[in-house]
């Protein structure tokens, strides 16, 4: 009993001294007599606060813990947000274009309905009169610095008098981390500017955001219904980027080009030249004339060649450690996690199992005094990364070089690291993301890989032909990746400079449009204000304006997904019918300030500057609200039929075809909308529609879940439009004869939206029902023609899996009236040569 007393003893010191810690002159009470409230954001960290405190000597109540000196309670994310409209003026009830711009003078605060107990604790510790400090330990960044200051202000109405606050700023989780963050708690007036900038975010994304939202949902609505339409400062410009991205792949136009690969033997070694023309970076492989492609080919087939061939060194370097746009990137591109389940994985592993240090972070380095804590979190890292780790430290590997230790490129939080805690019952996602983070922190530290380079070039005919290969000599930092051979085919050695000509071959392809935005892709392009730049070095001088920040860009993309502006397909982030309406009628309105990621990007760029003391928030909300009037200024004065003008392929049929931001309208009251079920429609297309009120099947389209599927648009005779996907026997108009049924030998023909026998059309159950589109590519009339005769076609390039997403090529095959794939074996890839199989074999 004794031990225990005294043990107690021990821990309410600790308490005592964080609590002293946290008081100074300006407290009503003397240290010694007032009591510390701590306000972790969430219930685990609180807990967490009390074990290093000294669990003993609190007492756990409702909501809080209490100890002689200290209380510890917490916030259950953001108890308290601004006011909504109708609740700061009587005017903003209706949602009428006459109450905008709204532009309170003050934002009123309300508490979050679903945590309104939690704030009703929190509020009474806060007034209780013996609580004379009161600690912020809420996330260390500006959003814990906004739930912290809203609650605070909520309660005590604006009038923190005789209250003295503190900031407790944890790097990480782990019990010495949050020793040191007692020992050094931050004063209000070291976090002022913080806090200055997070008002900023929310101020200026409810100005933005409501005004803009009730504004275009006023607009839509008065078409019919009540349309809301959300939009927001940072989510709209993103989503406008994906729009523009959509728009270049719809317009794009594939051109064919051929490509030429020649088999070769040199003393009886096989090897694969491609044919190129060029020097360096600007080698052309691509002929975009069959021509002359038949020309080499020709000139070439069983001619002999003469063979050059250089060796050159190069090295590959380890990438920075991780900030969080960065890890989510990866995690993305490896395990097709999205931002949010990346962030929620990472801020558990920090949180909950103390294992890495704060995620919310926009830094990829670490302080210029942190190589001794490095040596010590290395020589504590175990499992199979162990031994790397080991190596570092023997091997002297880790110095202070301004690529990992750089003072200046820190802001509030350094880059993701491992704490040195080995964590328990990890989940695999969880396990996969600390993987990550480990090994890139060993691996940094390591030398770089290092391949030798080998180009050859064989020359026939005076056309070029070029073999490329490399090896892995010394791994380097891709050893901690699990990584000691190369990874692309060596090219064989040479037996002599002649090669003997086996066989030669085009090959048939197309350009392909810009890639889909996947989440990666996105989070690189909201890092770099709508410039998507894959070099780290170039994204990292542009960061500081970027759309958006580490820590919100999930949920903003999030956002856009569950406000149905954007799907997800796979990996890739595909935006609907709805986020082109929204676009191009912003676009219509010259709302710049919501679809412009550069100018969105500034401001970002100014929160940053004001949370570091060089912008006044002043200054700041007055651009706001200059661009919030403008915006309404804009959304009020807009009329759709003042975009009305001819269609520049009108007249049709005879017809003239007017075209505003969003349909098309002819004559005779036929209306087309641009966008159809997802699908952006070409003026080719539009006019095909127009003349023979039909088209397709056209691939593209997408349900409102968001699912891809093929159709043919008809206009009914109600001058509607309407999709059609299969044809009932009783409804199929037939046309061109095709071939016979493999079946029954009856008849096939073309219809609206495939090819059917006559035995179909008769309803018969031999018949024969085939489409002309088949996982989002067109058979072409040709290779029906070949299944109908019991052949196989030709290479079908750019089928898409429905369950992958994936895009393959294949043959068709037609067996009992099922379409059958049959897919081109893989390419071979010479044998790879390494100096340890060669050892290996010859023992």
């Amino acid at each position: 009993m004794a031990t225990t007393t005294k043990k107690t003893t021990k821990t309410e010191s600790t308490a005592k001294t964080a609590a002293k810690t946290a008081t100074t002159k300006k407290a009503t009470k003397p240290a010694s007599e007032g009591i510390t409230l701590i306000i972790a954001e969430k219930p685990s960290v609180a807990a967490d606060l009390v074990k290093v405190l000294g669990a003993k000597s609190f007492k756990k109540n409702n909501g809080y813990y209490e100890s002689d000196t200290t209380i510890v309670s917490h916030a259950i994310g953001h108890l308290v947000t601004i006011a909504d409209p109708k609740d700061i003026d009587e005017r903003y009830k209706a949602w009428d274009m006459k109450t905008l711009p709204m532009l309170p003078e003050k934002f009123p605060l309300v508490a979050t309905p679903a945590t309104k107990s939690q704030l009703s604790i929190v509020g009474k510790l806060i007034k209780r009169k013996d609580v004379t400090t009161i600690v912020n330990a809420c996330d260390a960044g500006r959003e814990g610095e906004l739930i912290f200051f809203y609650i605070l202000d909520y309660v005590l109405k604006g009038k923190f008098t005789g209250k003295t606050i503190k900031r407790l700023w944890m790097q990480s989780m782990t019990p010495t981390a949050i020793k040191d963050a007692f020992e050094h708690l931050r004063t209000a007036e070291e976090m002022e500017n913080l806090k200055n900038a997070a008002l900023c975010r929310s101020e200026a994304d409810w100005l933005v955001g409501m005004n803009g939202s009730r504004g275009l949902t006023a607009y839509n609505s008065s078409m019919g219904g009540f349309q809301i339409t959300p939009c927001g400062r940072v989510q709209t410009p993103t989503l406008a980027i994906i729009v523009k991205r959509e728009e270049e792949r719809q317009q794009f136009k594939p051109e064919k080009f051929w490509t030429i690969d020649a088999d070769f033997d040199n003393g009886g070694v096989n090897y694969l030249g491609k044919w190129f023309e060029g020097d360096g970076k600007d080698r052309i492989k691509q002929i975009f004339d069959e021509k002359k492609a038949n020309e080499i080919l020709k000139k070439c087939k069983g001619k002999p060649g003469k063979i050059e061939e250089s060796t050159a060194p190069s090295q590959q370097k380890c990438g920075q450690l991780y900030d969080l746009t960065t890890l989510q990137r990866e995690a993305n591109n490896r395990f097709g996690f999205s931002a949010k389940t990346t962030l929620s994985i990472a801020q558990a592993l920090y949180e909950k199992h103390k294992a890495t240090t704060y995620p919310r972070t926009d830094s990829r380095c670490l302080p210029e005094d942190y190589v001794a804590p490095v040596k010590a979190t290395l020589a504590k890292i175990e499992g199979p990364l162990a031994k790397f780790a080991q190596e570092a430290l023997d091997k002297n590997y880790v110095k202070r070089t301004p690529k990992v230790f750089d003072n200046t490129k820190i802001s509030d939080h350094f880059a993701i690291i491992p704490t040195g805690v080995a964590p328990k019952g990890l989940s695999e996602a969880e396990e996969k993301i600390y993987t990550m983070v480990c090994q890139r922190f060993i691996a940094v530290f390591f030398p770089p890989a290092q391949y030798l380079n080998t180009t050859r070039i064989t020359t026939v005919e005076g056309e070029t032909f070029i073999t490329e290969g490399k090896i892995l000599v010394d791994p380097g930092f891709k050893a901690v990746y699990g990584k000691d051979s190369d990874d692309e085919s060596n090219v064989p050695p040479l037996k002599g400079a002649d090669a003997k000509t086996l066989d030669m071959r085009s090959n048939e392809d197309f350009t392909k449009p810009p890639a889909h935005y996947t989440e990666s892709t996105l989070l690189s392009m909201m890092e770099s204000a709508g410039k998507l730049v894959e070099d780290d070095e170039l994204r990292d001088a542009m960061k500081e304006r970027g759309l958006g920040t580490p820590a919100t860009r999930a949920a903003i993309i999030e956002k856009l997904v569950s406000d149905k502006y954007v799907v997800r397909d796979g990996k890739e982030m595909i935006p609907t019918a709805k986020a082109f309406d929204l676009i191009k009628v912003l676009s219509a309105m010259n709302c710049e300030a919501l679809t412009s990621p550069e100018l969105t990007g500034e401001w970002e760029y100014k929160m940053d500057l004001i949370s570091k003391g060089k912008e006044s928030r002043e200054n700041f909300m007055k651009g706001i609200v200059d661009m919030t009037k403008n915006m309404v200024k804009n959304i009020k004065g807009f009329k759709e039929e003042n975009t009305t003008g001819e269609a520049k392929f009108s007249p049709v049929n005879g017809k003239k075809v007017f075209e505003t931001v969003s349909r098309y309208t002819t004559e005779d009251g036929i209306v087309i909308r641009k966008m159809i079920g997802g699908k952006h429609l070409s003026d080719e297309e539009i006019v095909e529609l127009l003349t023979k009120r039909k088209i397709g099947p056209l691939p593209g389209f997408r349900s409102k879940r968001g699912a891809e599927f093929t159709a043919v648009l008809i206009i009914n005779d109600q001058n509607k439009i309407e999709f059609k996907f299969e044809e009932k026997p009783e409804e199929i108009e037939i046309g061109e004869k095709v071939g016979k049924s493999p079946i029954d030998n009856t008849d096939v023909f073309e219809t609206l939206t495939g090819y059917v026998s006559q035995s179909y059309i008769d309803k018969k159950p031999s018949g024969l029902n085939l489409p002309k589109v088949l996982l989002g590519k067109e058979i072409p009339m040709e290779a029906i023609q070949k299944l109908l005769a019991g052949e196989k076609t030709e290479l079908i390039k750019g089928f898409r899996s429905n369950k992958t997403r994936r895009l393959f090529d294949a043959y068709l095959t037609l067996e009992k009236g099922k379409l059958k794939f049959d897919f081109p074996p893989r390419e071979f890839k010479p044998r790879r040569f390494f100096k340890k199989s060669a050892a290996k074999s010859e023992g």
